[in-house]
């Protein structure tokens, strides 16, 4: 090889391992199963990889993204309850064409019936 190519390897490598650097501190930040951050540490430093792959890896494996989906998961938990009674109620309150013709309908038939006729046995 021709030293010029040798020093354009070096040069490459080089500039891997602090791409490898740089994406050990953003893989830290997020909270990076330690697996990640192992391997990375060791390629940022020309050492041997001590994993054959960091995959598979999702987004819900890093620690910051859990804690912020377990935060949504708790909002949501408390606001559920809110959402549906008011999408409940605004939908019993809408009136439309139909719906109207339905208790017209209803209405001549003598209506809604108001309570039950047979008797009630309590034990």
């Amino acid at each position: 090889m021709a030293t010029t190519e040798l020093d354009r390897l070096r040069r490459r490598l080089e500039a891997l391992e602090g791409v490898c650097a740089e994406a050990y501190q953003l893989a830290g930040a997020v909270g990076a199963p330690a697996r990640v951050l192992d391997q990375l540490h060791a390629a940022a430093e020309g050492k041997p990889l001590p994993h054959a792959s960091i995959l598979p890896i999702g987004a819900e494996d890093c620690a910051e993204v859990a804690d912020v989906q377990a935060v949504l998961r708790r909002v949501s938990d408390l606001l559920a309850p809110r959402v549906y009674e008011t999408v409940g109620r605004r939908g019993g309150q809408m009136t439309s064409v139909r719906k109207a013709a339905a208790a017209r309908r209803n209405g001549r038939r003598g209506g809604r019936p108001r309570g039950s006729t047979l008797p009630v046995h309590r034990t």
